[in-house]
Parts: C-alpha cells; structure tokens; sequence
C-alpha cells in the first residue's frame, strides 16, 4: 500500500489515531448533529465544516474554539491524533478561557501551558477534584496578579 492510501484510509493504518476531521465528524455525529446545525451552532458555513471533516483544512483560532465549545472537547483533544479522551484537559477550560478573555491568545498559550506543567503534580495520585479546583483557581489568581503587576511596571504610560 502506498503512503497516498495510507493518509486516505485512516482506518488502514494500524492504530486507532483518528485525525482531526474523523474526531469533528464522530462527535458531531454522536451528539445528534448534521453538518448544518453544527455550522449553525458554530457561526461557521457548512462547506467550512465538510472542509474540517474530510481534513482537507484543520480548525485554527476563533472557529477551532467554537467548535471546541460546540463539542464539548479542548483544542488539544482535536488537534492531536496521539489524544483519544474527549474529557481530556476539560479541567482546565475555565482557567484558560479566564486568561485568554483578559490577555488574550497569548495569555491562553501562557495559562496553558503553566498548568499543563502544574498537572504532572496530580499524575497517579487520588487528589480530590475540590483540591485540584483550588490549585488551578489558586495558580490562576498568581497568574493574573504577575501579569498585572507586569503592565503596571513595564506597559508605557501612553498605553496604560
């Protein structure tokens, strides 16, 4: 078999990583949706999602986080074929979203990837979800205070 039809045939390739497209079509398939009402519920056209779907184009920005929320997964979950949880980094959602409404992309980037190194703290562990909820509430309020004290300190004075 040539490369060519192992990228057509996902299923033909000998594991079960699923593309970004197979990930949108099966979830959007598994919460009842045609392609119309998931575009509807997205802001985005149809041909866009059949686009996402085929993996003729992958999601990115704004519309990768609408279907994001649409589908209830993180960004990760359906950019990564290695990822096969839904759930996974669903925990996290909240406080990246809290970052990116008040510093934007990069302030998404930064929360994200401070707490995915603050996660390896609770890898094999039985730590309750009220205490994990506390640590990531907690590393959020630094987070936010850093920053703050960072504008105050170093944005000129003709942007602040």
């Amino acid at each position: 078999m040539s490369i060519e039809s192992l990228e057509r045939y996902p299923a033909e390739r000998g594991n079960s990583m699923k593309t970004t497209g197979e990930k949108i079509r099966d979830l959007r398939l598994s919460l009842g949706l045609k392609q119309a009402e998931l575009a509807e519920k997205t802001e985005i056209t149809i041909r866009t999602i059949t686009n996402y779907e085929t993996d003729a184009r992958k999601p990115r920005g704004l519309q990768l986080r609408r279907l994001c929320e649409a589908l209830n997964v993180t960004e990760d979950y359906l950019l990564n074929p290695e990822i096969d949880d839904p759930a996974y980094g669903m925990d996290t959602v909240a406080y990246v979203d809290a970052a990116r409404a008040q510093y934007g992309a990069k302030g998404a980037m930064d929360m994200k990837q401070l707490l995915a190194a603050n996660q390896a703290l609770f890898a094999g562990g039985d730590i309750p979800e009220e205490d994990k909820d506390l640590f990531f509430s907690a590393v959020l309020a630094a987070y936010n205070k850093c920053k703050q004290e960072a504008h105050k300190s170093f944005t000129p004075k003709k942007y602040k």
